[in-house]
């Protein structure tokens, strides 16, 4: 190269990369003025001797690649080694593989890929991996179970295989001595005992209690005209769980909006249930509500400390509250969508004579004689179940559909994907209610269907869900028209489904010519 050419090439590297000086040599003005003012590259070369332009060049270029290639090199060495690390979890005793799947970028995994797709990040990784992959979430490792065989395994090894998992949230909102929290024999005898405030007598308690409240609010919509669904199933949903579980009548309307949007205000919900504990003891009449019968446990059933049946409470109201409101949204809609549904329970309806709708005629036994409303209910909560996964973490080694879960890792066990996916349901992805016809009560339908779990620690209060959603499915159907005003509704699925525009529509009472108030969708 001429010494002109290096001179030019000087100046142009000095003016675009000077950012590379202190990598392959410092690059400095030249102060000698007999030189005119030229830049000198006092580099590695030059100081071991070498004098000649091209080897001086040569030697540049060789550093500033080797400085852009380091980069690079380290984020490759740091994502072996995050796969050399989590492969070291690979038990000895196992000659299985890990499950399929990617444990992301070092230290934060799929995290972030998680939170730009939502819930159709784990449709995408089964459509690449099957039912059972790996990944990595929120600082821990993961295997990701769909299907009922694998589902099935995962519950039945409660506490030998696996035992209960929270993510830290949720462990923080409900505290330590609720049933979701606890384990072996504590947890057993509390289940026990919380399951006296969910048998038929207590359900039968409640009942009249969601009726008359599932009544005013749908007067009040209607009044309305317009509403945003989803907030308004969660003010409904409140105000019966806030009823029927501590027994109190009334709840101001500025501290139900306070608790809707800060139940993570465990402080404040703690204090008002414990203000009801103190009115119990107080109280010499006996209460229908949950909490009344829980603290009357005695005898075989252990009694509840005070601490026991404030985290009990507030569990039950959360339980009770979030998921029955999603359910509830997620039944404006589907019937939204499907009038001929409708037209389906109406005829139930008038079979039973329950069209005209007397007040207090919904009663636990009478519900249980509603069939098709009950597959309805069913539907909905195959298509949309309030929780979408159960928690589990793996107290050893095991096998799980030929591959290896390693001890210490969670089991994230899908119920929306297996419901969904599911052979037992053709055409599982539309709305039909009628395929329960053929379904219902058949053995084998036991692990492809679990919107409230399965097992030892399937939900408690399961029966109080299925009871409300029927009543509301009654009252509204043979009471309500009503209209969504976006027909293209899009659902989010996390933390449980909801709309994402709130499901606003237009409601009114629809009466018959004879002066009966009938349904009707558009």
């Amino acid at each position: 190269m001429s010494a002109e050419g290096l001179e030019t090439f000087h100046h142009a590297f000095y003016n675009n990369s000077i950012v590379f000086g202190s990598l392959c040599g410092t690059w400095q003005p030249h102060n000698d003025t007999e030189a005119g003012g030229d830049y000198a590259c006092v580099s590695a070369a030059t100081a071991s001797g070498w004098s000649d332009p091209s080897s001086v060049l040569l030697a540049c270029l060789r550093s500033v690649l080797l400085s852009s290639a380091l980069p690079g090199l380290l984020t490759l060495l740091s994502w072996l080694l995050w796969g050399l690390y989590y492969l070291s979890f690979r038990s000895n005793t196992s000659r299985l593989p890990l499950p399929p799947g990617s444990m992301g970028l070092p230290l934060i995994g799929e995290t972030l890929t998680l939170m730009l797709l939502g819930a159709s990040f784990y449709k995408s990784r089964r459509k690449l991996y099957g039912n059972v992959f790996k990944t990595h979430l929120l600082g821990c490792p993961i295997v990701r179970v769909v299907g009922a065989s694998n589902v099935r395994k995962v519950l039945l090894g409660e506490n030998t295989l696996v035992t209960s998992y929270w993510p830290a949230s949720v462990r923080m909102m409900m505290g330590s001595t609720t049933i979701s929290m606890s384990s072996g024999e504590s947890h057993r005898m509390l289940r026990k005992g919380v399951a006296k405030a969910f048998n038929h007598e207590a359900l039968s308690g409640y009942a009249p209690v969601m009726q008359q409240l599932v009544r005013d609010y749908l007067a009040r919509w209607c009044d309305l005209g317009y509403v945003k669904g989803h907030r308004e199933c969660q003010r409904l949903t409140f105000a019966i769980a806030w009823r029927a579980l501590t027994g109190l009548r009334h709840v101001r309307h500025a501290d139900q909006e306070y608790l809707l949007d800060g139940l993570r205000a465990r402080k404040d919900l703690l204090e008002k249930i414990e203000n009801c504990i103190r009115e119990r003891e107080s109280q010499p009449e006996v209460g229908k509500d949950a909490l009344s019968l829980l603290m009357r446990l005695g005898g075989e059933d252990r009694e509840l400390t005070n601490e026991e049946l404030k985290n009990v409470c507030l569990e039950l109201l959360f339980a009770g509250h979030a998921t029955a409101s999603s359910a509830s949204t997620s039944l404006f809609y589907f019937l939204a969508k499907n009038p001929p549904v409708v037209q389906r329970i109406l005829e139930e309806l008038e079979e039973h004579g329950l069209l005209d709708g007397d007040a207090d005629d919904l009663t636990y036994d009478i519900l249980s004689k509603l069939t098709y409303a009950g597959h309805v209910v069913k539907e909905v909560l195959r298509l949309a179940p309030p929780i979408g996964a159960g928690f589990r973490r793996a107290l050893k080694t095991f096998e799980l559909d030929g591959y290896q879960v390693p001890k210490g890792w969670n089991v994230v066990y899908s119920i929306r994907e297996t419901q969904m996916f599911s052979d037992l349901f053709d055409k599982g992805d539309s709305f039909d209610p009628d395929r329960w016809q053929h379904l219902d009560n058949r053995s084998d339908e036991t692990f492809h269907y679990l919107p409230f779990g399965r097992g030892a620690r399937s939900c408690v209060g399961k029966e109080y869900a299925r009871l409300l959603l029927k009543i509301l499915t009654v009252e509204l159907t043979r009471s309500c028209s009503w209209t969504l005003l976006n027909e293209d509704v899009q659902m989010r699925l996390l933390p449980v489904p909801h709309p994402t525009d709130g499901l606003p529509m237009h409601i009114t009472f629809q009466q018959s010519p004879n002066n009966r108030r009938r349904a009707a969708t558009v």
